[in-house]
């Protein structure tokens, strides 16, 4: 189902080989394509991780010397140099993964143990640098990495749309009917991704609605009067957002299935595999499984008739297992069905980062608060979550945050012993800390954490979500400074 000529190839290099992808490819579209699905490795263990469409820190790579760029929101180039990130000596041959067959309760808790650390002298001094080049994901930028102020933008408008769906394109469209100037910020770079990819008829964006595509908006200050988003692109500036309302209309992810292997490359949300296989041509497998809440069997039909080959479709609450070492190479559910690639469509849930953002109060610890009048939520992200399936007795090598290797195995080590609070959960085990920044980690947790002790995941505040949610470079940051006045 590769894209035909009309596409011209482009040739980029992946690890120091050269790697052929096809114009209008994002980089981590182009290395599937090539059979490469292992594109980062975790903090601690340094497992395999590759695209997925829920895990960011899966498609995180250095790229012409410049850390930490998302690969998914990256367009392939000529030339380009790419690199995996936290690996030691070399991409090619990572020692550090080793660290696998270590027991897995000697890395609870990841580096937090002090107690293990000379206290002075040379042997201090080695340690603290061991433990630096362990902990940290990336070298910083080359040196020849010229840094420069990135002009960015202030911009009041009466309403400020963010999503770029169909509910969002609606809002935006009816509020420029009613006269007012609207802006509308979306991640991606067309409107209605996955909305077009499952073949819906999309309304047209009115000529009148400024749009930001490509960019992010990533944080919501002075309850909602000032928003903050930054372009995917360095190389653009960022726009600080003073609206007099804003509507939030950010839609429904699916939240990766709560067994064992579900960090494994090869499994995707519906999103990312429809992506792959409708924009770029690129097959999510060659034997695809499909699981969901109900979604499952529309977006098994889509991809069937995008070529793809479904090998099984059927309810996320039958699934026991996904198996496989360095991918996926099977599910298990009523039976063992061999296949490569698993996509889930359920449960569906929304980002509350922007909201928690806008209405969170508290003084040593925030939480959740309805909403300011001026901030509203409208499409999929207002129709509620969907309960995430979580047995009592999840497998304890299930990751539950895999940028920071979290397990259900180190979750249930503090649950059983009495901590119950989610906050002091997270920060015990760091679940959520990564680029994640608890969506959709803190999701699972919690579910694992209510079916552990018996209750509602709604009994339980959810940790706190503090701007930025998603990347914003210095430089860009350095843009805003003579546009946002500081707070007094």
């Amino acid at each position: 189902m590769d894209r035909d000529s009309r596409h011209p190839a482009v040739t980029f290099f992946w690890n120091g080989a050269s790697v052929i992808g096809q114009r209008g490819d994002t980089v981590a579209a182009a290395l599937w394509r090539a059979g490469i699905t292992t594109l980062a490795r975790s903090r601690k263990v340094h497992r395999p991780l590759g695209f997925s469409g829920s895990y960011p820190t899966g498609v995180l790579a250095r790229v012409n010397g410049r850390p930490n760029v998302r690969l998914d929101q990256l367009s392939v180039e000529t030339g380009l140099v790419v690199e995996m990130q936290n690996t030691w000596p070399s991409p090619r041959f990572d020692v550090l993964r080793l660290a696998q067959a270590l027991p897995a309760k000697l890395v609870y808790g990841g580096f937090e143990h002090g107690a293990w650390m000379p206290k002075s002298g040379l042997a201090y001094r080695l340690a603290e640098r061991a433990m630096a080049n362990l902990a940290g994901v990336a070298r910083p930028a080359d040196v020849a990495t010229v840094p420069a102020v990135v002009p960015g933008e202030r911009l009041e408008v009466d309403c400020l749309v963010v999503g770029g769906g169909p509910a969002g394109i609606a809002e935006a469209n009816r509020r420029v009917a009613l006269g007012q100037t609207v802006a509308l910020v979306t991640r991606g770079e067309n409107l209605a991704r996955f909305a077009t990819s499952m073949g819906a008829a999309i309304e047209e964006l009115n000529s009148d609605v400024r749009l930001f595509s490509g960019m992010e908006l990533f944080g919501a200050y002075r309850d909602g009067a000032l928003m903050v988003a930054a372009p995917h692109d360095h190389r653009r500036g960022a726009v600080a957002f003073l609206p007099k309302e804003t509507v939030l209309a950010t839609g429904r992810r699916s939240i990766p299935p709560l067994v064992k292997g579900s960090q494994l490359p090869g499994v995707f949300d519906a999103h990312s595999a429809l992506q792959l296989a409708a924009v770029h041509g690129v097959k999510p497998g060659e034997r695809v499984a499909v699981v969901g809440t109900g979604a499952e069997v529309d977006v098994a039909e889509k991809l069937i008739a995008l070529g793809v080959d479904v090998v099984h479709r059927g309810p996320v609450s039958d699934l026991i297992e996904i198996s496989g070492r360095r991918r996926v190479t099977g599910v298990r559910a009523d039976a063992h069905i061999r296949c490569d690639a698993v996509v889930h469509a359920g449960s569906w849930r929304a980002d509350p980062s922007l909201g928690f953002q806008t209405a969170g109060e508290g003084l040593y610890q925030v939480q959740a608060r309805p909403l300011p009048h001026s901030v509203s939520i409208a499409g999929a992200a207002a129709r509620g979550d969907e309960r995430i399936h979580a047995s009592r007795h999840v497998h304890a090598d299930t990751l539950i945050c895999p940028c920071m290797d979290v397990t259900a195995g180190e979750l249930y080590s503090h649950i059983d012993a009495g901590e119950t609070d989610p906050e002091v959960l997270k920060r015990l085990t760091s679940c959520g800390m990564g680029t994640c920044q608890g969506f959709p980690c803190w999701d699972n947790m919690l579910a694992l954490l209510a079916a552990r002790v018996g209750a509602e995941p709604e009994v339980f505040a959810r940790p706190t979500h503090r701007p930025p949610r998603r990347s914003i470079t210095v430089a860009q940051a350095a843009g805003l400074a003579s546009l946002v006045e500081p707070d007094r």
